[in-house]
């Protein structure tokens, strides 16, 4: 606890000392002034308070994560207990996991057009992409890693290979699901903060920074923007790691 104060401490140290240099940001105290404010008040060019923004970033992360965590987690634990099926899908795994996220965006337009909210629909889907191959990889590595010698102690009492994978497998790959979560948590929220800026949302962290920048380069409220966006991602890490010690006292 003591270093993470000191950090905080140099951080905004070093922060006032850009200021006093000459750099064209605002005060640490002006920021948080403007953060609190716009916490409770709507800001006038987008008629919504940073919570609302808050609300609307977290449910597209909570939504495509979600449907990611749902595919990946039973498919990475097939993937790590079965090497044919391994190997054919790491084939498409490989190919697709370096395209980064926001790669997607112009073609998840023209995927979604139809739909009748497309930009949140594809906003959706870019946090799907970001969230579903960290916890994929995670929870595949875990299954593969799963102690051999208590599956062929398993065979050895004539265990069937789905008792092999719902005692032995799934509960050696928690671990993994937990981690892969938590990465892919932050990932998505990377993401949708960056496919906000780019489309015409209406809504979102991403897209108050953005606007606030176009409207006459508001820095104090770009600022409390990226503050909010640190806040929650900082919030989450927590909860998914708190959570993780919890399930895995045992480790």
């Amino acid at each position: 606890m003591r270093n993470r104060i000191a950090a905080f401490l140099t951080f905004i140290f070093l922060w006032y000392l850009i200021v006093i240099a000459g750099v064209m940001v605002p005060y640490p105290h002006s920021v948080l002034k403007k953060f609190i404010f716009l916490l409770i008040y709507p800001e006038p060019v987008l008629g919504k308070n940073l919570i609302e923004h808050s609300a609307f970033s977290l449910m597209r992360v909570i939504a495509g994560s979600s449907i990611a965590f749902m595919i990946a987690i039973p498919l990475g634990i097939v993937m790590g207990w079965n090497r044919g099926i391994d190997e054919f899908l790491s084939t498409f795994t490989e190919i697709f996991r370096p395209i980064p996220p926001l790669a997607w965006i112009p073609l998840s337009y023209i995927l979604f057009a139809s739909f009748s909210n497309p930009v949140q629909t594809a906003q959706i889907f870019i946090v799907f992409v970001g969230a579903f191959f960290p916890c994929l990889l995670s929870v595949r590595e875990f299954a593969r890693s799963t102690d051999r010698n208590l599956i062929e102690m398993a065979k050895a009492f004539n265990a069937s290979d789905s008792e092999i994978l719902k005692k032995i497998v799934i509960p050696s790959s928690i671990p993994g699901m937990l981690s892969g979560i938590r990465i892919g948590l932050g990932v998505g929220w990377m993401t949708i903060v960056a496919a906000e800026m780019l489309a015409t949302s209406g809504s979102g962290l991403g897209y108050f920074i953005m606007v606030m920048y176009e409207v006459g380069g508001r820095t104090e409220e770009i600022l409390s923007g990226m503050l909010a966006i640190g806040i929650i991602g900082y919030l989450m890490s927590t909860l998914v790691v708190r959570v993780e010690s919890k399930l895995l006292r045992w480790r």
